[in-house]
């Protein structure tokens, strides 16, 4: 498995563009899963699952937006990224 050589700033930088993105409703959670582990990670599913506990067919469907995901699962593919499902506004302040 080949690591992914980024400053830490740099991929918080990418991490806090997706989500705005996000919360611009213009990416999916399953888009931006995608996008970090095959951008920041350089990983295939295969790997990323196994890396992470949960399996392919799993990690696929994530990507896809498909299914209803536990937290536990939800947060097992995100943490590698220091994030986590949480409460977000969906008003302005």
């Amino acid at each position: 498995m080949k690591e992914k050589i980024i400053a830490q700033p740099i991929q918080q930088e990418i991490i806090l563009e997706l989500l705005a993105a996000y919360q611009r409703q213009e990416l999916s959670t399953g888009q931006i899963l995608k996008i970090l582990r095959k951008d920041i990670m350089e990983m295939s599913q295969t790997e990323y699952a196994k890396m992470i506990g949960i399996s392919r067919r799993t990690l696929s469907d994530l990507e896809q937006d498909l299914g209803s995901p536990t937290f536990h699962i939800f947060n097992a593919a995100f943490k590698p990224f220091g994030l986590q499902a949480g409460l977000v506004p969906l008003f302005k302040n």
